[in-house]
């Protein structure tokens, strides 16, 4: 329900940005994940993949993300509703998010929660096309008052902008 209401909020704000521009990414990379049972360093590797949809006025952009992670029977599930931020005159952008988060990272139980994110990306713009291959980087947190989860991802996405 939440992510649902998420989506709706950030479609919304999403919508009232006439002449905003639509920019779509769809990656995959590799991740590391734990609880704070743990420091991250002893947490574990595994596949993640990304999606993300920003609409964008100039430098600044809001829009939703998911992310997960999963390895054999340890899985981790975030989206979130993000605001973008392009560094003028670069390709650099900078993304700040919040929503929800849930999954089990370390095979002791399944945690969820509100998610904070911090993301960085750098387009490279393939010539005479509006797609561009995006090395993306992220943090999440999960908070839980129980337990909460932790992840680094980084990858290769390709964006249509």
């Amino acid at each position: 329900m939440r992510i649902v209401l998420l989506g709706t909020a950030a479609g919304l704000a999403m919508s009232t940005v006439a002449s905003a521009q639509l920019r779509a990414s769809v990656g995959a990379g590799a991740g590391i994940a734990g609880s704070t049972d743990a420091t991250l360093s002893e947490g574990r590797t595994a596949p993640v993949g990304m999606a993300q949809v920003t609409r964008a006025a100039g430098p600044i952009g809001v829009g939703v993300e998911v992310d997960g992670w999963r390895r054999s029977a340890s899985d981790v599930l975030v989206a979130t509703g993000n605001l973008q931020l392009q560094v003028p005159s670069t390709q650099f952008l900078v993304t700040l998010g919040a929503g929800f988060g849930r999954g089990d990272p370390d095979g002791l139980g399944t945690i969820s929660g509100t998610a904070g994110h911090v993301g960085v990306a750098y387009d490279i713009p393939l010539s005479g096309s509006k797609l561009a291959l995006t090395v993306f980087g992220n943090g999440f947190l999960v908070y839980s008052p129980t337990r909460s989860i932790q992840m680094v991802e980084g990858g290769l996405a390709i964006t249509r902008r």
